[in-house]
């Protein structure tokens, strides 16, 4: 996903007011607005979500309810860069918890933190679906497999500016 947008941008709101005209009359505005948003974003605004729900006729509390229920969405904006570790059976067999363990050494954090500089996050999934390339993971939204400590190094070491 590569935001087109910036909450920061004057005309957000009004980018928010047109997706939601476009939907108002569909029976699943609040999924499909909350979808545009992400698109858009990268993630969905406290003050979006209000602005959704009031352009919806809808509480913020019922819009809140749609977009923590679903793992796709975000409330906050995300890490430049995210890695997501494969939690699979296949994964773990093939050394994910060395791989994970390597990650949280490189960067200070464990799964589901980020660092202070937002530069880094780490998350993880119950299954990527490419087993026969364990141990998988995703680095900004692009599948890797087979992935070994030495991968992990050189690119958080690209990223960071500190090559290993």
């Amino acid at each position: 996903m590569h935001p087109t947008m910036s909450y920061d941008d004057p005309g957000w709101e009004d980018e928010v007011r047109r997706i939601c005209a476009e939907l108002e009359k569909v029976e699943s505005a609040p999924l499909l607005a909350l979808h545009a948003l992400m698109d858009r974003f990268g993630y969905i605004s406290e003050p979006a979500l209000v602005l959704v729900a009031d352009l919806l006729h809808l509480t913020a509390p019922q819009v809140f309810a749609v977009a923590t229920y679903y793992h796709e969405f975000r409330l906050e904006k995300p890490a430049d860069n995210v890695l997501m570790l494969c939690r699979g059976p296949a994964c773990r067999v093939q050394g994910m918890v060395g791989l994970r363990k390597t990650m949280e050494r490189l960067l200070g954090i464990g799964v589901g933190g980020r660092t202070p500089d937002n530069k880094f996050a780490i998350e993880s999934s119950g299954c990527l679906g490419i087993c026969p390339h364990a141990p998988a993971m995703m680095i900004d939204h692009e599948l890797a497999g087979r992935v070994t400590s030495e991968d992990l190094e050189r690119l958080i070491g690209e990223r960071t500016g500190t090559p290993a």
